[in-house]
């Protein structure tokens, strides 16, 4: 991995924000970064596989290739999964605003993380999705580290934000500033103000970053509510 590379917020923004399908015979699941997904914990079990990875050869550095080029490296991809024993499943990962064109994918199952983050780096991927609990949480794995906005991309930001948070945004580290320029307006909005944090409703699984301890994590809020005499109940 070149330490020298990175990735725009914009664009980690918009990897979090896809829609990944996984075709298996007549079904179709829908993955989302973030989110648990039930059924295809079942279909991972039905192959004994504890882990999974969500990848493509497609379009690499999110630079796009001709159609020949990217087949071809999907074909090399499927191959070399293929010769290292690898189940596959087909999938295709879309824009749901139909920004950019879908892109096929696979799902390659009971592969070690070690193994996906080669691939991804021999592909040329910033990313991949990774998936390795029996309730099948889907991960976004980077490969490069966040980089610093643009000036008319950082203008625009702090331009569509509400009065009450562009103070606070504009105050953020810059470090905090890239990841929390990836998340959606809903966790943008929790991040930048914290005193409307409501312990009835969820929070976020983790920050931006993915540290899911931390002040204002869903996590949090559970030990807060646990301090205050939440307990669990026991038949």
């Amino acid at each position: 991995m070149s330490i020298n590379k990175t990735i725009a917020p914009s664009l980690v923004k918009a990897y979090r924000n896809a829609h990944y399908f996984v075709h298996h015979g007549q079904e179709v699941y829908l993955l989302k970064v973030g989110e648990v997904n039930h059924a295809l914990s079942t279909l991972m079990q039905s192959y004994g596989a504890s882990s999974a990875a969500f990848l493509t050869a497609y379009n690499p550095y999110s630079q796009m290739r001709s159609e020949a080029e990217n087949h071809a490296a999907h074909e090399k991809l499927l191959a070399e999964l293929a010769q290292a024993g690898i189940e596959t499943i087909d999938g295709l990962g879309t824009d749901p605003h139909d920004d950019w064109d879908a892109e096929p994918s696979v799902l390659a199952l009971g592969l070690s993380r070690s193994h996906a983050e080669q691939l991804a780096d021999e592909y040329g991927q910033n990313a991949f999705l990774w998936i390795t609990n029996a309730n099948a949480l889907v991960n976004l794995k980077l490969r490069y580290p966040v980089s610093d906005p643009t000036p008319d991309e950082l203008t625009t930001w702090l331009a569509q934000l509400d009065d009450q948070l562009r103070a606070p945004a504009t105050a953020l580290s810059a470090h905090e500033r890239n990841w929390l320029m990836t998340a959606n307006e809903k966790e943008q909005r929790h991040w930048l103000l914290p005193s409307a944090w409501d312990w009835n409703t969820p929070w976020p699984q983790a920050r931006p970053d993915g540290c899911a301890i931390s002040i204002g994590t869903e996590l949090d809020r559970m030990f807060k509510l646990t301090s205050n005499g939440l307990e669990k109940f026991y038949p």
